[in-house]
């Protein structure tokens, strides 16, 4: 008789934790596939060419040592400056740089933003 009980209460066990488990999962938040195809039709918008320029040439650089500013460009700008003042890759720019010539533009130190 006791192993009986014993029996019955083991499966009684299980099946609760089996009705819980059930639970636990049903109420998780899966993804649908509308949400899929909202994100498709996102994704492949076609931005515009004045947007993508004005990402790839920005307006104002900032560095550790300054904010640089963008110039029109001249000709002769790389003249203004000594060599050690001018480089051509912002990643290079250190506190003596007075002009950063990248992205098709030039960018001429304002202040530093200490």
């Amino acid at each position: 008789m006791r192993t009986e009980l014993k029996a019955k209460l083991k499966f009684l066990g299980l099946a609760a934790l089996t009705v819980t488990f059930a639970v636990v999962i049903s109420n998780n938040v899966f993804a649908s596939d509308d949400t899929s195809e909202e994100m498709e039709s996102v994704t492949k918008a076609v931005v515009p060419d004045i947007v993508l320029e004005g990402l790839n040439h920005p307006d104002k650089i900032y560095t550790k040592d300054a904010l640089f500013i963008k110039k029109p460009q001249s000709l002769h700008d790389e003249e203004k400056f000594n060599q050690d003042e001018v480089v051509y890759d912002v990643s290079k720019a250190t506190d003596e740089t007075k002009a950063i010539i990248q992205y098709d533009a030039t960018y001429i130190k304002e202040e530093d933003s200490k």
